[in-house]
């Protein structure tokens, strides 16, 4: 007699249409609903279209700079802006939903969820970039066009779709519209630039040499991290404070910009390596000094085993407390790569007030709204110093540092006391580009604006500092 309970066997059919039990349930789940809404399907017959339209404008005048500039206009439209705006809600529709304690209640964890919908994106943005591809070889075969050029082009305006993907994915956990609408309009403007910049290529019709493959390679390695950045962002801001994120998210940082200043060693232009590793290193330090305290009785075990990971757990464990530790590091990473690409000389910093105050300065604009808000916000806000205070707080101090600047060019003479007495990082920046900064007092002044950064909320959590150490301890 046959179990009525056996599952009757599924047909080679299903089988073949149906997705693999070996992907991840998230990333099923994201693609079967992705395919399936009406943006999806309406971007899709508008992008053919435009295509379609674009051939017949270039059958019609060969050659044309406005066919091609449409051509590249469509394209990133499409792959920069509508495609990535579909991750805007990823991960705050859930809370809306209320189906993230759900998904929570399985064996995914934050970082298996933000993973999974970012890669059913990516996936439904591969259609869009290979349904592309016929059109790129039509236009090859009607003249005038470089096929190579065109597909890195291609190729770079995919890597930026990855990129914009994983930006809006990670920071769709904000519950705060306007933030997360800051955050559009701040990729609007970052990637019309980049569309600016490749159509130009495009239209130039240049060669590939070894500064532009340097560029590729270091874009490369920066929109690569960046994509684990915010994938990791999103993922510890739905995770609970007992999932340590932080380690991997600091040691993936370190080892990128060892990755970029590898270029040097090839004999790279030093300006683009230097600013791809203050990219990395400036967005991995604000990532470590907004991070809430954690649960440290259960992230700190695993650095109690030895003398070693008690040392690394000052720079890699969870948290503000450790992220000053991190900071430092960066720093000093940082500094030594300038030294390394000969930026700086050693005898010629240490005499030279103004690369002091300038360097130091870059350094403490990252640290300085810990300052602000552990002496102007309550001591329960200020443990728990969140991505949203730290961007309100930068912004609010560009506004002040642009009132102070217009003040002291307006008064003139007495722009030197003004800067002294508002002694910002970001005002000293300015007093180092207008005045003429070679005096001691603006280096006793930094020194000090450093020092207060780290200690003074070191000290206004003395109790968090002294639970850390005490966790710290080996087990008896």
């Amino acid at each position: 007699m046959s179990d009525p309970s056996a599952a009757e066997p599924i047909s080679i059919e299903g089988r073949v249409t149906d997705f693999s039990p070996r992907l991840s349930p998230m990333l099923v789940k994201e693609l079967r609903q992705g395919m399936r809404t009406k943006l999806f399907s309406i971007a899709f017959i508008l992008l053919h279209t435009f295509m379609i339209f674009c051939l017949l404008a270039a059958l019609s005048n060969p050659g044309s700079n406005d066919s091609d500039g449409f051509f590249w206009f469509v394209i990133v439209s499409v792959l920069l802006f509508v495609q990535p705006l579909r991750g805007f809600n990823a991960l705050s529709s859930e809370y809306q939903l209320n189906t993230m304690d759900l998904i929570q209640l399985t064996k995914l964890n934050g970082w298996r969820i933000t993973l999974g919908k970012w890669t059913a994106l990516n996936a439904q943005g591969m259609l869009f970039l290979s349904g592309v591809l016929p059109y790129l070889v039509i236009r090859y075969f009607l003249g005038n066009v470089n096929f190579v050029l065109d597909l890195v082009a291609l190729g770079l305006i995919g890597l930026g779709s990855i990129f914009s993907t994983a930006i809006t994915i990670g920071c769709s956990v904000f519950q705060n519209i306007i933030l997360r609408g800051a955050i559009v309009v701040g990729m609007g403007i970052a990637f019309t630039v980049l569309f600016v910049v490749v159509t130009e290529t495009i239209l130039d019709r240049g060669g590939l040499g070894s500064d532009q493959w340097t560029a590729i390679g270091l874009l490369f390695i920066g929109c690569a991290y960046g994509c684990f950045f915010f994938l990791s962002f999103g993922a510890s801001r739905i995770a609970p404070l007992s999932e340590n994120h932080a380690t991997r998210k600091r040691l993936v940082a370190l080892l990128s910009a060892s990755l970029c200043l590898g270029f040097l060693l090839i004999g790279a232009d030093s300006s683009p390596v230097i600013i791809t590793i203050a990219l990395i290193l400036g967005t991995a330090c604000i990532d470590a000094l907004t991070e809430p305290l954690p649960v440290f009785s259960r992230v700190l075990i695993p650095f109690s085993k030895n003398p070693l990971t008690r040392f690394l757990a000052f720079f890699l464990s969870p948290g503000w407390i450790s992220g000053l530790g991190f900071f430092l590091i960066c720093s000093l990473s940082y500094f030594g790569s300038l030294y390394f690409a000969g930026w700086i000389d050693t005898h010629d910093f240490l005499n030279k007030n103004e690369d002091v105050i300038a360097q130091l300065c870059g350094c403490n604009l990252f640290i300085f709204p810990l300052l602000i808000i552990h002496i102007f916000f309550p001591k329960h806000t200020s443990a728990h110093f969140t991505f949203a205070i730290y961007s309100g707080i930068q912004a609010g101090i560009g506004g002040i540092t642009i009132m102070i600047a217009a003040i002291a060019s307006a008064i003139g003479r007495w722009e030197d006391l003004i800067y002294s007495l508002i002694p910002m990082p970001s005002v000293l920046l300015v007093a180092y580009g207008e005045t003429d900064i070679e005096r001691p007092h603006y280096v006793i002044l930094t020194v000090t604006t450093t020092l207060l950064c780290i200690l003074v909320p070191l000290l206004r959590h003395r109790d968090s500092v002294k639970e850390f150490f005490l966790h710290l301890k080996p087990s008896i």
